[in-house]
């Protein structure tokens, strides 16, 4: 069953924005140290999607708006904002 391109790319902004502040409070509740190691483990989860998106787009040049492909994308948003807010946070508090 595939799913709209724009219902699932809306859905996927939703979860996003709906996480924001549970994430918050996680991270809040870390210390540097761990903070850290979540930053660098969410950056390692968002380079593997993008490689994935990456070989997608290789195969299919045309895969952003293609139905095929939408939840890669709309994955590698939801880890693209999770790997930013961390990072947000970090320099945050490490000034």
């Amino acid at each position: 069953m595939a799913i709209e391109f724009d219902t699932l790319q809306f859905a996927a902004m939703e979860l996003r924005d709906e996480i924001i502040p549970f994430d918050e409070a996680g991270l809040e509740a870390l210390s540097t140290a761990q903070l850290r190691e979540q930053s660098d483990a969410r950056e390692a989860l968002h380079d593997y999607v993008t490689a994935l998106w990456n070989r997608a787009q290789a195969k299919e040049p045309d895969a952003a708006p293609n139905d095929e492909f939408a939840a890669l994308r709309g994955l590698r948003d939801i880890t693209e904002a999770l790997r930013d807010y961390a990072n947000v946070i970090l320099l945050e508090r490490e000034g």
